[in-house]
């Protein structure tokens, strides 16, 4: 839905589960990894990464969105500052964190082999469902619960509330009052501006006649 919520977070959060949590029971239980089924495994692979990149992106720019939308009017750029900070940091701590796993989960195959690898990596793709599914549990805390969730036009998920200005972001409620400021000047002067064109036709029709 548009514009995105919490809502939309956790549903893109939970899709992003799927591809890692589909590829880590194939890797791990399925003939073509155990019998080295090269055809098999480079197909899967391909076609989770390609799924997975589409849904991640498409959490992304909901992530970006958010960030924005809650941050304080005086502090977003701060907001943003420490959202791409902490975005940097998680990126690091997933790569030195699936190195370990891929480097040390599964059977040793000797000192030129090292560990199985499709262990390892079935258990870098359980760890990043793990992560993406606590992401949707923290993403639950958040209260942001007025628009409800919607899918198209036709099909509602989470039914909407009535909108409460104190209730919403404080990006969201700053311009809503905004935008009551504005609509108050523009009816105050409206009247005045027409006041002045008609006293100033009438002062130019008097002059004529004069």
């Amino acid at each position: 839905q548009t514009p995105p919520n919490k809502y939309t977070e956790i549903l893109w959060g939970l899709v992003n589960c799927i591809p890692t949590g589909v590829m880590f029971f194939v890797m791990a239980f399925s003939t073509a990894y155990a019998e080295n089924d090269f055809t098999g495994m480079i197909t899967s692979l391909m076609v989770v990464i390609v799924v997975f990149a589409f849904i991640f992106a498409v959490n992304s720019s909901i992530h970006s969105f958010l960030v924005v939308n809650y941050a304080k009017s005086d502090k977003v750029a701060v907001s943003v500052g420490f959202y791409y900070m902490s975005n940097a940091a998680g990126r690091l701590m997933g790569t030195i964190g699936s190195g370990i796993l891929y480097t040390y989960v599964g059977e040793y195959l000797g000192p030129l082999a090292g560990n199985d690898a499709v262990a390892g990596m079935a258990a870098c793709f359980l760890a990043g469902t793990i992560c993406s599914f606590i992401a949707v549990v923290v993403t639950q805390r958040i209260d942001d619960n007025a628009a409800g969730l919607k899918c198209g036009s036709c099909l509602t998920i989470v039914q909407a509330t009535e909108v409460d200005v104190s209730e919403l972001p404080a990006a969201a409620a700053a311009s809503a009052d905004l935008n009551d400021d504005t609509d108050a000047k523009n009816s105050e002067t409206q009247p005045t501006e027409h006041y002045t064109e008609s006293e100033s036709l009438g002062e130019q029709g008097e002059e004529m006649w004069a």
